[in-house]
């Protein structure tokens, strides 16, 4: 199947605020769609991904977990997409489906629905359902704009390393609460949230601040916690963009210097 720039990207209206002015803009980001991997007509597990490369990424996810050992035990590997009305993506689902001889063990997936792609691990896959974000809490731009550099200042495993993730909690005040590192995103986030969820604090009255991309799964996490706001300098996926809009979340992205972009719920930040 031939790929086109609506398979890679897609266009969103922002928010964007640069130099203590706000104002409506547009912008793009990377499709973030699922993939049904199905092994020998049995589905095996979800992958979200960007569209394209479709068969090679179901092979070399076969590949890597041990599912097959030879190029020759995979027989045939066939593309095809499917409708899905009830997912919170696009509507569509690709599907790829690989005749093989299996030589691992299968048993591990029958339990996960998606694997995140690039995280190395296979996770549940999380639904918004009815979830909703419930607060009043506003940020100020000066207390966004502050973050990254206070999350890096914490981060002493990075700094020493290159080679983790963080994910800190801060006030409106723009109070550092928390940072925990992790070499997975996901880990370094569900370190912040068990710390919130052990202390009690009201999460209600926090943002969360993250090194990496705020994907789809970051997004529900954070909305299953009940977390206002996200920022992050990295810029998200279309489906982190969508789980933010239908569960109400403040979505940051590209925070850098003097500015950032604000993907949803723009009326959680103020200019002073």
């Amino acid at each position: 199947m031939k790929k086109t720039e609506s398979d890679w990207f897609m266009g969103v209206s922002i928010r964007r605020f640069h130099s203590n002015e706000s104002y409506p803009d547009d912008d793009i980001v990377a499709n973030e769609e699922p993939l049904e991997i199905r092994l020998n007509g049995e589905p095996l597990l979800r992958l979200m991904r960007l569209p394209g490369d479709d068969g090679l990424l179901a092979a070399g996810f076969c590949l890597s977990e041990g599912l097959v050992s030879e190029r020759t035990d995979i027989e045939t590997i066939s593309i095809s997409y499917e409708d899905d009305s009830s997912s919170t993506h696009s509507g569509r689902i690709g599907v790829a489906d690989i005749r093989a001889k299996v030589t691992g063990e299968v048993m591990k997936f029958k339990e996960a629905r998606v694997a995140y792609a690039g995280c190395g691990n296979v996770d549940m896959e999380f639904e918004p359902g009815n979830l909703t974000v419930s607060s009043e809490a506003t940020f100020p731009a000066d207390v966004i704009l502050k973050m990254p550099k206070l999350l890096l200042s914490s981060q002493e495993v990075f700094r020493a390393t290159g080679g983790t993730h963080g994910a800190g909690l801060f006030d409106t005040s723009g109070k550092i609460m928390v940072v925990k590192e992790d070499v997975r995103r996901h880990n370094a986030v569900d370190k912040v949230l068990g710390y919130l969820f052990l202390s009690g604090e009201e999460s209600r009255n926090f943002g969360l601040v993250i090194s990496g991309r705020p994907g789809r799964e970051i997004v529900l996490r954070a909305a299953g916690a009940n977390i206002p706001l996200i920022c992050s300098v990295s810029a998200p996926t279309s489906s982190g963009v969508k789980a933010a809009r239908v569960t109400g979340i403040t979505l940051i992205g590209f925070l850098r210097g003097s500015s950032f972009n604000i993907y949803s719920c723009p009326e959680r930040v103020r200019s002073a």
